[in-house]
């Protein structure tokens, strides 16, 4: 990325906001007359400037001095160009004779903060003066000169400020494949105070950008401003180049983001790089700026701070007519940023990427390690709607693919899975009727094993709600649903707790009443069973985001008089990177999971003769389908899902608004076993 310039104080660049400590300028040290802020003697004259000049009141430090319009200016500019947060001067001893023509010096050390690279210490004085007042009065005042600013200042230069950016590291798989990269993208806008008219409307229904809010951003803008109406990906911008071309006052730049191979690839969890806004500037840190592009969310806002570094810099005295450089006063060294690491797989989550594209409807699918717990793709859909965080937070009725978390209550309760239950085609239980999906009728006496592959509602809620009002709370948590999973992401581990009576215990049986599920949990749920130990999932490997940027290199202060190079700052280079070593894992070990095996069958069952078939693409596929119903009684809508695993991939899939799992979740997810196979 190309280094930010700023090359005069008479810049018109926008302030910095922050928040302006003057903690240091109440503790200038040494006493005498007039000490203090507010005091009427030299040292009062000369802490009461600094005091202002701390607290950004530049027109009442102006006032302090014998030049009032040119000291304001001077700090204002120096203020915009430099891009200052914090300001603390500490001042020190008065030397010289007060009463003289030439006043008495106050020496003070500055420690400003430059906005985007780092502090800045240096030392520099004042010369206080008594001055006649228009009444006759002799009044201390402080006699301005540039050299206040920096003690090699003069008249005739002025600040310089520039910042150079390192490459932003990648978020990487668990194969050290980078997930995003630095990608060519196009800015399209106009630039304000210079558009044509039907300019934005035009770039508006080009681009699909809603054209009252380009007008108000245009409208708001200083003149000659870039007025951004959308970035676009090279192959987006290609599509609609002539387009836009075409369009008076459309204004094309050309840069580099960091992206992912698609719009919607695992969004959710790397979450977008962006323009900088307030939330994404607070949460980068000083070492931001706001001509940076940040992390706005998921991991790339999680990891800001390791995954940008620090910028490299360096603040100039430049030639106030010219512009040529004159002096370098202080060099930053850039800090590479580093890798964040995950569990996620590239190949993997880009089968389901594909998966879910295969339906317009809202969707999710969630694929786990089954032998570690470790997250391998997180996808959502359709694309516009692929950054919402439903794969892992998402809160649904399970429905009848709860069924794995009552067989185990069933089992544990002395069931056998050749034991005969029944499947009559209703039942009613505290006065509610509970039916078979789809109008499937009565089946007789039914195995445990056989009321499981036909996903069987009425004996699964019948049998269930005669166990104690604890047993599915106390089977969900056998596969560590509703624990403290710490993905560092928005997640939800799933809620099922303990039944008030037998209906809502035969609610929850089917999945229904107040259980509540993830894609994540419920793909938990079936690693579990695959694997026979259940674990809290896990997706990044590296430690927690870190609070701080990464600490600075030592800035360089040169001889006073060397002269700049001609060159922007270089950014650093990518250090080359050590063996990585993951955190430490701190996830609880958890029991085995009781009657693992006779899950496993019971899955496998259903895949290959259930109702989970559409999944079983190879006989070692373990699966069921849930459709759980949602909204009024009346008109009631089907959420539908697929949940299973092969090997040792363990997944879940639920597309909203369906009809059946097998009908609407099963053709996901067979796409997805058959790309991973």
């Amino acid at each position: 990325m190309p280094a930010s310039t700023t090359r005069s104080v008479r810049s018109a660049a926008a302030t910095l906001a922050a928040a302006l400590l003057i903690s240091g300028c109440g503790v200038f040290g040494g006493g005498g007359e007039g000490a203090g802020p507010g005091g009427s003697g030299p040292r009062g004259a000369g802490e009461s400037f600094l005091a202002d000049w701390a607290a950004g009141k530049y027109p009442e430090a102006g006032r302090r001095t014998t030049e009032p319009t040119a000291a304001s200016g001077a700090l204002t500019d120096m203020q915009d160009t430099l891009r200052l947060g914090k300001r603390e001067f500490d001042a020190g001893g008065l030397s010289g004779d007060c009463d003289s023509a030439n006043g008495c010096r106050l020496d003070f050390d500055a420690a400003v903060e430059l906005g985007g690279l780092g502090e800045w210490r240096y030392e520099s004085s004042l010369q206080i003066v008594s001055v006649q007042t228009s009444a006759g009065e002799s009044e201390w005042k402080v006699r301005w000169a540039p050299s206040i600013l920096h003690p090699r200042m003069t008249e005739q230069t002025a600040f310089s400020r520039l910042r150079a950016l390192p490459p932003r590291a990648p978020i990487l798989d668990r194969n050290n494949t980078p997930l995003v990269r630095q990608e060519p993208v196009v800015r399209i806008g106009v630039r304000a105070g210079s558009v044509p008219d039907g300019a934005i409307e035009d770039i508006a229904e080009i681009t699909n950008v809603n054209v009252d809010g380009l007008r108000i951003r245009t409208a708001q803008a200083e003149e000659g401003d870039l007025v951004e109406a959308v970035v676009l990906r090279e192959p987006q911008f290609n599509a609609l180049r002539s387009e836009i071309e075409a369009v008076d006052g459309a204004v094309i730049v050309r840069d580099t983001l960091t992206l992912a191979p698609t719009r919607q690839f695992a969004r959710e969890v790397l979450g977008t790089v962006g323009n900088a806004t307030p939330n994404a500037l607070a949460n980068a840190g000083p070492t931001a700026s706001d001509e940076d592009s940040l992390g706005l969310f998921g991991l790339q806002a999680l990891y800001q701070k390791q995954l940008a570094g620090r910028a490299s810099g360096r603040i100039d005295l430049v030639d106030i007519d010219t512009g040529e450089p004159v002096e370098t006063l202080i060099e930053f060294v850039g800090v590479p940023g580093s890798p964040v690491h995950t569990t996620l797989d590239t190949r993997i989550q880009t089968a389901a990427e594909q998966a879910v594209a295969l339906t317009d409807e809202n969707s999710s699918l969630v694929a786990i390690d089954t032998t570690t717990g470790h997250v391998l793709a997180v996808a959502s859909g359709p694309p516009d709607k692929a950054g919402e965080d439903r794969a892992l937070n998402g809160q649904y009725a399970p429905g009848t693919a709860f069924k794995m978390v009552g067989a185990l209550a069933l089992l544990q309760s002395g069931l056998t899975l050749r034991d005969p239950i029944g499947c009559p085609a209703s039942v009613t239980i505290e006065g509610k009727k509970f039916e078979n999906y789809d109008g499937l009728g009565n089946r007789g006496q039914l195995s445990l094993e056989q009321n499981f592959a036909q996903s069987c509602n009425t004996s699964f809620a019948r049998r269930i709600a005669d166990l104690d009002t604890d047993a599915l709370a106390d089977a969900a948590e056998a596969f560590g649903v509703g624990g403290n999973w710490d993905l560092l992401v928005n997640t939800f581990s799933g809620d099922v707790p303990p039944a008030r009576d037998r209906l809502d215990l035969a609610n929850a049986a089917i999945g229904q009443g107040r259980v509540l599920m993830s894609p994540l949990a419920m793909a938990v749920v079936a690693a579990a069973i695959a694997d026979g130990t259940p674990r809290y999932p896990r997706l990044v490997l590296d430690d927690r985001p870190p609070r701080t940027s990464p600490p600075a290199n030592p800035a360089i202060v040169p001889q006073p008089g060397t002269v700049p190079s001609t060159e922007p700052p270089v950014p650093p280079s990518p250090s080359p990177t050590p063996e990585f070593v993951p955190a430490e894992d701190d996830r609880p070990t958890l029991p085995p999971l009781p009657y693992a095996s006779e899950l496993r069958e019971l899955l496998q069952v259903g895949a290959s003769h259930g109702t989970a078939k559409p999944a079983h693409v190879r006989p070692t596929v373990g699966a069921t389908t849930g459709t759980a119903l949602y909204g009024s009684d009346t008109e009631p809508g089907r959420h539908a899902w697929l949940v299973g695993y092969n090997g040792n991939i363990a997944f879940a899939v639920i597309v909203e608004r369906g009809t059946s799992g097998a009908a609407t979740a099963g053709p996901l997810a067979r796409a997805f076993l058959n790309a991973i196979l």
